[in-house]
């Protein structure tokens, strides 16, 4: 559905402006119109080209702003239409405006929110879902916010720590790039012209040098094409999966990986639960948003066995995927009625543990990188001091 921007006057002659989502132009003015709003300008708004998903920053501050307004009392297709006019990321803005159109037709909300797979997972058509059958459309909308800021200071707080490493390697990467195309050069030229013999580490620098320098265009342009190749396949769902399956055989970082689909799981678990979302759907949803492979086909197994009578912690535990703390709270909440707050219990322990974990990392990453890259330098400036050291020694 094409989505059109516009600037308009009301009946009281205050200026508006917003998106609205519409089949053609005089679709889209004829809505305004019958809304009391005339339009001064109409254009259709062309959707730029984006393969970044919106960030999960980007995504809280949007629900969270749902909730608030709907919590307010403000009609849910006018709180979207506000969450659109303040989102910046395209497919946001767009997803947004199809379902305020959708919801105008006649849509529930859930199913609006649902024409858009890409930028709601399926965590929030089902929640929602549920709130709309109970009423509790503003609750539940309020308590998807908090999941969704939860995630995303858990991930902010991921990203915080890898910073430094980050930093670490940017910075040695621009040394040595400086020493190969300048440094290195002028020692060169000066040794050519006094037609001394060059030590053995410099000459193996002068050729890498050289060698950089005659292939740094084609090697830009593969670099390049491989990581616009990259960003594409990365985007699919299978390479996803694949990456994921990659990166927990790494020794550090797939323990922590694995714990933090863990939490992501039980938090899932808990906001469908306390939106009145049913066990056996519940689990599906999360088995559908978790990325790990491993922790997805335990929920899947898990779900199954839920179908056919057993109780949730007895099928966490048969999975054998989910730490004995998770098992035990489940079980715990099953037995005094408090499931929901037993998974966000578990949940919240689980992404201190994923914290305490990076934080453990970083501090031993960082005195090792730092033991690496002094190391590399140092081979380099000893490649470029020698000869100099040499020079001084002829012309004593």
């Amino acid at each position: 559905m094409p989505v059109f921007t516009y600037r308009a006057l009301t009946t009281g002659g205050r200026g508006r402006s917003g998106v609205l989502g519409a089949e053609s132009a005089r679709a889209a003015w004829q809505a305004l119109r019958t809304r009391g709003i005339y339009p001064t300008e109409l254009r259709e708004a062309r959707s730029r080209p984006t393969w970044r998903r919106p960030a999960a920053e980007e995504m809280a501050a949007v629900t969270r702003q749902l909730a608030t307004l709907v919590e307010a009392g403000i009609p849910v297709d006018e709180a979207l239409v506000a969450a659109a006019e303040q989102a910046e990321h395209p497919a946001l803005v767009r997803a947004l405006t199809v379902a305020c159109s959708r919801l105008r037709e006649g849509e529930p909300l859930a199913d609006a929110l649902a024409a858009s797979p890409r930028v709601f997972p399926r965590l929030f058509p089902d929640l929602v879902r549920a709130g709309e059958a109970s009423g509790a459309l503003a609750a539940v909308l309020a308590r998807l916010a908090d999941h969704v800021e939860s995630a995303a200071a858990v991930r902010a707080r991921l990203r915080a720590a890898l910073t430094y490493p980050l930093v670490m390697t940017a910075a040695t990467a621009a040394v040595l790039v400086f020493l190969l195309l300048w440094v290195v050069p002028e020692v060169t030229r000066l040794f050519a012209e006094t037609g001394t013999l060059l030590p053995l580490p410099t000459r193996v620098l002068v050729g890498s040098a050289r060698v950089g320098r005659v292939l740094a265009g084609p090697l830009a342009l593969v670099v390049v094409a491989t990581a616009a190749a990259f960003a594409r396949w990365g985007d699919t769902a299978a390479a996803r999966r694949r990456l994921h399956e990659l990166a927990l055989r790494v020794p550090i970082l797939g323990p922590i990986l694995a714990k933090a689909a863990v939490a992501r799981a039980a938090r899932a678990l808990a906001t469908l639960l306390a939106g009145g979302v049913p066990l056996e759907p519940a689990l599906a949803i999360a088995e559908a948003g978790t990325a790990n492979p491993r922790v997805a086909a335990a929920l899947g197994a898990a779900r199954v066995r839920v179908g056919a009578g057993e109780p949730l912690a007895a099928a966490l535990r048969a999975t054998g995927a989910f730490p004995s703390l998770l098992v035990r709270l489940a079980a715990a909440g099953e037995g005094g009625g408090r499931l929901a707050p037993m998974l966000e219990r578990a949940a919240v322990a689980y992404e201190r543990d994923v914290e305490a974990a990076v934080a453990t990392a970083t501090a031993l990453i960082e005195p090792a990188m730092v033991l690496v890259m002094g190391a590399v330098v140092l081979a380099l400036v000893t490649a470029v001091l020698l000869p100099l050291l040499d020079l001084g020694a002829l012309a004593r």
